[in-house]
């Protein structure tokens, strides 16, 4: 590619970009994707339903773990209809071990919105497509352009990457000015005869190539034509203005645990964190507890082993399992909304992913009391 003057963080302007920029950028972007490009499962399909699945799956999750997950959800839950169809409980152990599980309640809602909305047939139109429950502008774009070749440009966090070091500039991707700015930019480098393919290719350029620490500047095709190479800003960019704070909480389960049964509890699934799913029943705190909880009436604690801390976006989980024994041979009391269910069968319910490693190695290890 042709060779630009390299500058310190700036904000270029649209004009600034000269249309023989804008070509030898598509040009060879489209040309490496054409000999590096990934082969996913869904790759190839013009199928607007396998293509908003991956694209939901594949949000706040690794594309090495949403594989394995896309797979099984598409050869369970093959179209529009199955999925508005679906039992919550089997749609939850589908999605266990993703997190963020209002992916998958909405994209339930929004199955039912095109069986009765558009006859079962996934829309065509933009503003319909953005209109499904849970679809932002990144998705409808993905959806648009990769199923329709309608010319939307994709922004996501590869994209601001790509975009921020190609052009140098620092302007931040969490504010609204700056995220119109990138839109406006990704909408001007899009190749708008095949949206799609070209799509796909920043994606995947961001995510193999231009990686958010060490990238492989020597293997990018946009080579001498990014402003950022060979400085300081590699490194740095994209900016973010903001700084997310993290908040602690610590949470006390209990495993009531009387022949072999063990008492579990359903989830809020409209509200809060792992909406809809299974859980032990418990106390969450605010602070770092500096005793034992009290267990439920009837039960004695007999045995505590804390789990590794979990790491959600804005959170970080300090998790421990209280196990609970009762004396006696008359039937235990348990805590109101929960039900019994055979230690065995915890395989069969979704659980949070560090419940489910816990029930996993704990009936695994045969500790049954």
């Amino acid at each position: 590619m042709t060779k630009v003057t390299k500058s310190k963080g700036t904000e270029l302007t649209p004009e600034s970009i000269t249309p023989a920029e804008l070509s030898a950028f598509r040009i060879e972007l489209l040309r490496w994707f054409d000999k590096h490009g990934r082969e996913l499962p869904w790759r190839g399909t013009r199928d607007p339903y396998r293509i908003w699945v991956s694209e939901i799956i594949l949000q706040q999750t690794q594309t090495v773990q949403g594989w394995d997950y896309y797979l099984r959800f598409i050869d369970r839950l093959p179209d529009v209809k199955s999925l508005a169809e679906a039992p919550e409980d089997e749609l939850m152990l589908l999605w266990q071990g993703l997190g963020y599980y209002s992916r998958a309640h909405n994209m339930q809602h929004a199955a039912r919105q095109i069986m009765e909305e558009h006859g079962g047939v996934f829309p065509r139109e933009e503003r319909e497509v953005a209109a499904l429950k849970g679809v932002g502008p990144y998705t409808t774009a993905a959806i648009m352009s990769i199923a329709y070749d309608y010319p939307l440009a994709v922004v996501d966090g590869n994209v601001y990457r790509v975009l921020s070091r190609y052009l140098a500039t620092d302007t931040p991707i969490d504010t609204t000015p700056g995220q119109r700015y990138y839109r406006q930019m990704a909408g001007l480098f899009l190749e708008r005869e095949q949206p799609g393919r070209y799509n796909q290719a920043m994606m995947d350029l961001g995510a193999t190539i231009c990686t958010p620490k060490n990238p492989l500047c020597a293997s990018c095709p946009l080579g001498g034509a990014c402003r950022s190479r060979g400085t300081e800003l590699v490194n740095l960019l994209p900016i973010k203005a903001h700084k997310t704070m993290v908040r602690e909480r610590w949470i006390e389960y209990f495993l009531l645990l009387h022949r072999e049964q063990i008492a579990i509890r359903r989830r809020d699934s409209r509200r809060g964190i792992w909406k809809g799913l299974y859980e032990l029943p418990g106390v969450v705190l605010g602070s770092e507890p500096t005793a034992l909880p009290t267990p439920p009436d009837g039960w004695e604690i007999i045995e505590t082993l804390p789990l590794k801390d979990h790491r959600l976006s804005h959170r970080l989980l300090h998790l421990r399992v209280h196990v609970c024994s009762t004396s006696g041979d008359t039937d235990p009391t348990y805590p109101d909304e929960t039900e019994q269910i055979p230690l065995s069968d915890h395989e069969t319910i979704a659980f949070p992913k560090p419940l489910r490693h816990f029930l996993d190695h704990y009936a695994g290890d045969n500790r049954l009391l």
